[in-house]
């Protein structure tokens, strides 16, 4: 409403002078209350720019309220409130002959849908420049643009760090700048890492995630529910999980990394005759027994598709591997035997 009364009475340049008073926020409080509304007259803080003393020696008790003072500094109208529209103002100003004079010139002015954001953020711009203008050129410290001839431009910040902002209006003939030091504050994402995944079979159990540093971040993907992955549900093929990671400061990062569903066809489990684990569940180790002529390999894997145990040799009838397992955590693992004709697996319950 006051800005709308300062277009009509002449912008600090004919019959009366616009000051706002703000007593307890400071300078860049003001200077941000006045960009978004579009105030061009000045503002007093009350912190930097002495707008206490200012409220303490007119006897400002009151607040919103508007006061008319004269010249000689004589307070003509104490408190012009309530406000139900600006016509009240435009009526304390004419009942004192305070005549209107309409704004001229030329000011530049804007605001941002943000001002302190994260690395690798857009930063929306919005131009609140007044008079017939014809150009805008910007100028974003540490931005990408790092200039602009938009009148709205979106700057993205990768860097960490307090930049200015700059915007120059012209209307062809005469030039008007406003420069925001500091306007935008940019922290600091967190690193976020994430290991590659082992290829998993379709019908292998849910199992949860890990390999996502820093830890306490939140796993995302197909098939993926509380930060364990079902490959059931996820299906067949190729899938994205992505590791969420936010630091301290509310910024966040994330890494990506693929995990193989197959369906493993031609993989046999259970009810093989050529295969035999015990105990099984293992305690400290297990016997694996094969009943096969030839070249073969035994692998143990876990649920995550991590190869823990690896062996290739050649078996005669009733060969017997003995594996110590002291070392591996408890869980569900899978024996996997390789031969020339096909591939075998049985699940291994290990209980140390």
């Amino acid at each position: 409403m006051i800005a709308e009364a300062y277009e009509l009475f002449g912008c600090n340049t004919a019959d009366i002078f616009v000051m706002s008073i703000a007593t307890g926020d400071d300078n860049a409080a003001c200077i941000a209350f006045d960009l978004l509304h579009g105030i061009e007259f000045p503002t007093i803080s009350g912190v930097e720019g002495g707008g206490t003393q200012i409220n303490n020696t007119y006897g400002i008790g009151a607040y919103p309220t508007y006061i008319l003072i004269a010249p000689n500094h004589d307070i003509v109208e104490q408190d012009i409130w309530p406000m139900p529209s600006v016509q009240t103002l435009i009526n304390a100003f004419q009942s004192n002959g305070v005549a209107q004079a309409e704004c001229g010139g030329l000011t530049a002015g804007f605001i941002s849908d943000a001002t302190e954001i994260c690395e690798y953020d857009a930063v929306n711009f919005t131009d609140l420049s007044s008079g017939v203008i014809t150009s805008w050129n910007w100028t974003f410290e540490g931005g990408d643009p790092a200039t602009s001839s938009e009148q709205n431009p979106t700057v993205t910040y990768n860097t960490a760090g307090t930049y200015n902002v700059e915007l120059e209006v012209s209307d062809g003939t005469t030039t008007n700048t406003l420069l925001m030091e500091d306007y935008i504050e940019v922290n600091t994402s967190p690193p976020a890492m994430l290991n590659p995944f082992s290829d998993v079979c379709l019908t292998w159990p849910a199992f949860e995630l890990t390999g996502g540093t820093p830890a306490g971040g939140v796993y995302s993907g197909p098939g993926v529910t509380n930060g364990w992955f079902d490959p059931n549900v996820a299906g067949i093929g190729t899938h994205a999980i992505v590791y969420t990671y936010t630091g301290l400061n509310g910024c966040d990062n994330s890494a990506e990394q693929t995990i193989l569903v197959d369906p493993c066809t031609g993989i046999t489990e259970f009810g093989n005759n050529l295969m035999q684990l015990y105990p099984n569940p293992a305690i400290g180790s297990v016997n694996i027994k094969v009943n096969y002529n030839g070249k073969i390999s035994i692998s143990v894997i876990s649920a995550l598709g991590d190869i823990i145990y690896f062996t290739e040799e050649y078996s005669t009838q009733d060969y017997v591997r003995t594996i110590n397992l002291e070392n591996i955590s408890d869980g569900l693992y899978f024996v996997k035997l390789q031969t020339a004709e096909n591939t075998y697996t049985q699940k291994l319950k290990i209980a140390n």
